[in-house]
């Protein structure tokens, strides 16, 4: 089962690092300064960041951007979160691999 490795979330940072059954390992990046924002990035060995492979971003002045971003990645039947950080991470630890947690991001981004 993938795993949560690294967690962060305070006033300054706001990040975490997943460990996929396939031994691959991301790092989700969230920001707020100056528009809400999500990278995933691809880390090469474990520890280099390498690629990012997917990005959304919201415009800068967007309204009520925290419950947009939420509203993103909310499992419906799942337990409610209240910061977009622990609602892509939960959504992201159910997938096996880096390629298939893209193809959920692509797909929670079109719906």
């Amino acid at each position: 089962m993938s795993k949560i490795i690294a967690y962060k979330k305070d006033a300054r940072h706001c990040f975490s690092q997943i460990r996929f059954d396939s031994r691959e390992k991301i790092l989700i990046s969230v920001a707020n300064n100056p528009a809400h924002s999500i990278k995933v990035i691809k880390l090469f060995a474990g520890i280099i960041p390498y690629k990012t492979v997917w990005e959304y971003s919201l415009p800068e002045g967007a309204k009520n951007g925290p419950a947009k971003l939420i509203s993103l990645f909310a499992d419906r039947s799942g337990k409610k979160v209240d910061h977009p950080l622990d609602a892509i991470t939960t959504k992201l630890l159910t997938c096996r691999s880096c390629s298939e947690a893209v193809r959920a991001l692509q797909q929670a981004e079109r719906s």
